[in-house]
């Protein structure tokens, strides 16, 4: 690493200009939206209280007998610009995630995706030995639906990309594609990991204790924070009552952002979040 100067390139000082502006714009939107609340509500309870016929509302008169053609009309939350401020602040950090490292970490290429288990609301907790990785984008790789039925009733070993398959215990994702089984037994170290919305954070796994449990903690923000809402994934395992990937139901699919997998008869189910990985500290 260089010294005695600024060790981040051009590109990446803009990037994090970029980003300040959005959160900028994105913190004035909500104030703006916050202080016309109170107009808001005082207009909603005018209105309400007034008589309607035939769905109309009678116009109120004034002091003078005449009637007051005047609506009035608070303020509109401007709610599009407030998305758009959003959209734009999400987008960016995103796009910093996948083009800027912080210093002391290494960039990722391909991108790595974390299977994790944990308490969406906690920012440390046990357990990572029982996390997954997968090096590269599982979806892709996978076997669609549609062919499920050629695949079990050949009795394909292999997918057409290579991974071993598994019909009694078998990883599905939010469109029901059949993927393959991560990699476990996560590396002890620290990682940039993302949700692809408004913060990175670095994840520590922790070496493993004298039971072989390993503890992971997030230098900021909790679980769900930097959890990938749109991936949604979940591992099946067959109870010895003939789970199957041929019993998922096609009408479960997509899976709705956030929302956990559907159950699959006859396989007991376990969720998992999915962190987007894109760095990995450089030692």
């Amino acid at each position: 690493m260089r010294r005695g100067g600024c060790c981040w390139k051009p590109r990446e000082l803009c990037f994090v200009a970029l980003a300040a502006l959005s959160i900028i714009i994105c913190n004035s939107c909500v104030v703006s939206c916050w202080s016309t609340l109170p107009v808001l509500e005082s207009r909603r309870r005018t209105v309400c209280s007034m008589p309607q016929h035939h769905g109309r509302i009678i116009q109120q008169r004034n002091s003078n007998g005449d009637n007051d053609n005047e609506s009035e009309e608070g303020p509109a939350i401007p709610v599009r610009r407030l998305l758009l401020a959003y959209t734009l602040a999400a987008g960016t950090e995103y796009v910093l995630s996948q083009n800027f490292v912080r210093p002391g970490f290494k960039r990722l290429h391909p991108m790595q995706f974390f299977a994790a288990l944990g308490d969406p609301n906690s920012q440390s907790g046990l357990g990572a030995e029982k996390w997954g990785v997968w090096e590269s984008d599982p979806g892709p790789r996978g076997i669609p639906f549609d062919q499920f039925d050629d695949t079990i009733s050949n009795g394909r070993k292999v997918s057409p990309v290579g991974w071993e398959i598994d019909p009694k215990s078998f990883w599905l994702e939010e469109h029901g594609i059949w993927m393959e089984a991560p990699h476990y037994n996560l590396q002890p170290g620290r990682y940039l990991v993302t949700g692809g919305r408004l913060r990175t954070s670095v994840l520590t796994i922790h070496p493993s204790d004298e039971n072989g449990v390993k503890k992971w903690s997030l230098d900021g923000g909790v679980l769900y924070d930097v959890t990938h809402l749109p991936c949604r994934s979940a591992l099946y395992v067959d109870e010895g009552n003939g789970g199957s990937p041929l019993n998922a139901r096609q009408e479960d699919f997509p899976v709705t952002p956030g929302a956990l997998m559907p159950e699959v008869d006859g396989c007991k189910k376990q969720d998992y979040a999915v962190l987007f990985v894109t760095g990995v500290e450089d030692v």
